[in-house]
């Protein structure tokens, strides 16, 4: 029985719930608040909310005041904490940010490695192609508010994902007056913009596919993005040939983005692995090269 049904006959004011999996949808849904694998998302287009637990579950639905007290009680029944982090001395949250039409599925093999390693991981759901890229960074500024108990948050991220955690740390975040900022890892990132998106985008089938930050993908726009004054790390994808995977693309690639395209004025360490662009993140040396940047500061191979 889920428990948005239990708080309907024992407290009124719940809306009924069916405990049921999610259909998919993840351009539908944002996260608007993550605590130790729980969710609260709302969608973009009826506006109401839903609470899911770690496994995926809708446990309770309606505003977010109704999902956030049903969650509240779990927590409070279930003993749900967040691990704390020994070396950082409290909660060290990793968000995970994943790239244009993809999901936090894109973080299923990295997740458990940091989990691993004491960190509290939310590898975050937003529906890419449907809002801007400052829209997106708007929404992670939002979602950290509400975690004031966390101690440092660092960032891994895909492709897209770095604009946005760029975009985002150019704000004057609240979160950032009690929380520490740690380090960003950034994975294939389209740094300089994407030529590929310069040439498609245009066309209509690349406007109804990518969305509204499919247009924010090109050199104009990606260039004028702010510099993270943080400790930044760039994993990029190649064959380290001066080719790459993709005939079409000038220097060396991932098939996707460039390895010029990926670098970015100011970051500490920049690596070039192995590896198409989609399936980086998946990569067992990538991983490792990811989890030694956020714990040490250095892409060890």
């Amino acid at each position: 029985m889920s428990y948005a049904t239990e708080s309907l006959r024992l407290e009124n004011g719940y809306p009924f719930n069916i405990q049921m999996p999610t259909l998919g949808g993840k351009q539908l849904w944002r996260d608007e608040f993550v605590y130790v694998g729980w969710r609260i998302q709302s969608n973009i287009f009826s506006g109401h909310f839903r609470l899911l637990d770690p496994d995926d579950l809708r446990q309770a639905w309606g505003n977010y005041d109704d999902c956030l007290a049903v969650f509240e009680k779990i927590k409070t029944e279930q003993k749900i904490t967040p691990p704390i982090d020994q070396k950082e001395g409290g909660v060290h949250l990793v968000l995970m940010v994943h790239g244009i039409t993809r999901s936090g599925d894109s973080f299923a093999k990295m997740k458990p490695v940091f989990t691993a390693q004491g960190m509290e991981v939310a590898a975050i759901t937003y529906p890419s192609t449907r809002a801007y890229i400052q829209d997106h960074a708007n929404q992670l500024e939002q979602l950290l508010c509400k975690r004031p108990d966390v101690a440092m948050v660092s960032f891994v991220t895909h492709s897209m994902g770095g604009l946005i955690v760029r975009e985002l740390l150019s704000f004057e975040n609240k979160w950032l007056s009690d929380t520490a900022l740690g380090r960003v890892v950034m994975i294939a990132p389209p740094n300089q913009g994407s030529m590929v998106a310069e040439y498609v985008k245009q066309r209509t089938l690349y406007q109804l596919i990518y969305g509204k930050s499919g247009q924010e993908l090109v050199p104009s726009t990606a260039q004028t993005l702010s510099v993270p004054s943080c400790e930044l790390a760039i994993i990029a994808g190649g064959k380290s040939d001066g080719r790459g995977y993709n005939p079409l693309l000038e220097g060396d690639d991932d098939g996707v983005v460039t390895v010029e395209e990926a670098k970015l004025l100011g970051c500490t360490d920049f690596v070039v692995l192995p590896g198409l662009h989609s399936s980086m993140c998946n990569q067992a040396n990538v991983i490792s090269a990811a989890l030694k940047y956020i714990q040490l500061g250095k892409l060890i191979i």
